[in-house]
């Protein structure tokens, strides 16, 4: 684990080293590279695996400026340079996938494959925006530890949040969240306000896995199905009784889907 300084920021940067081709993980908003532990455990053993923080989130530098979707799929590709790296594996979620579409698009050569997960390449539906400035307007004053709860209901599905058998792992992510900074709502605003990039799939040549869970509430299945019918050549998987965050309701299951796929892609 450690600081790199990459296209004008600090980022936080954790590097497994280890065998085989290499696996970048892009988080999505408010929940940091750690939400990809159940993933870094199971492939560092195979591959190189890469977690980052994104510039303004977790333990990377809040930068007075470069927090918008385009500068931070700059940092990616930076960040790939930086360490040397030949085309990556990218797996990303939700605001991750804003990221990573731009970085696969822009500059194909680094980009081996691509999974996505909750996808989007549309901008924030109307709808959405008033309930979204709300709570990012909430978040810039009092912090998130009040919207905890509002924003599980975000990240996860209905089967989640009842099951009693994650319990312990809900109680995990809820303390994450009471601890986000109020800064996290300007990286949450330039989320909410993306520019649509349907424009830019059909520029993706890298294989494709895009996942989505059908209690996703954020993203619905609909939304990130449109994702692979622009993406040519691209598989569409929907797990059921899954929400928005399909590494951590899901991880075995998601785990063996990614196995699976870059399996493929690797043996050519």
């Amino acid at each position: 684990m450690t600081h790199l300084h990459i296209n004008g920021a600090k980022l936080f940067v954790q590097d497994s080293g280890g065998p085989g081709e290499t696996i970048l993980f892009i988080h999505g908003l408010m929940l940091p590279s750690t939400s990809w532990h159940a993933q870094v455990d199971r492939f560092r053993a195979t591959h190189r695996v890469i977690a980052y923080d994104l510039r303004g989130q977790g333990r990377s530098e809040m930068t007075p400026h470069g927090l918008d979707l385009d500068n931070l799929a700059e940092d990616a590709a930076a960040l790939i340079e930086t360490l040397s790296l030949d085309r990556v594996h990218v797996v990303a979620f939700s605001m991750g996938t804003f990221i990573a579409m731009r970085l696969a698009a822009r500059h194909p050569a680094l980009v081996r494959s691509l999974t996505l997960i909750g996808p989007s390449a549309e901008a924030e539906e109307r709808s959405n925006l008033p309930r979204y400035k709300a709570l990012i307007a909430f978040v810039q004053l009092f912090g998130p530890g009040l919207a905890a709860g509002p924003l599980m209901k975000i990240l996860f599905g209905n089967t989640f949040l009842a099951d009693p058998a994650s319990r312990m792992t809900r109680e995990h992510w809820r303390g994450v969240l009471r601890g986000l900074p109020k800064t996290l709502s300007r990286a949450a605003a330039a989320s909410a306000g993306r520019q649509a990039i349907r424009d830019l799939l059909s520029a993706i040549t890298a294989p494709t896995l895009i996942v989505s869970g059908t209690e996703d509430r954020p993203i619905s299945p609909e939304r990130a199905a449109r994702v692979h019918h622009g993406i040519a050549g691209s598989r569409f998987v929907p797990v059921p009784a899954t929400g928005h965050a399909v590494m951590i309701e899901r991880p075995d299951a998601f785990n063996t889907m990614l196995d699976g796929f870059l399996r493929e892609v690797e043996a050519g």
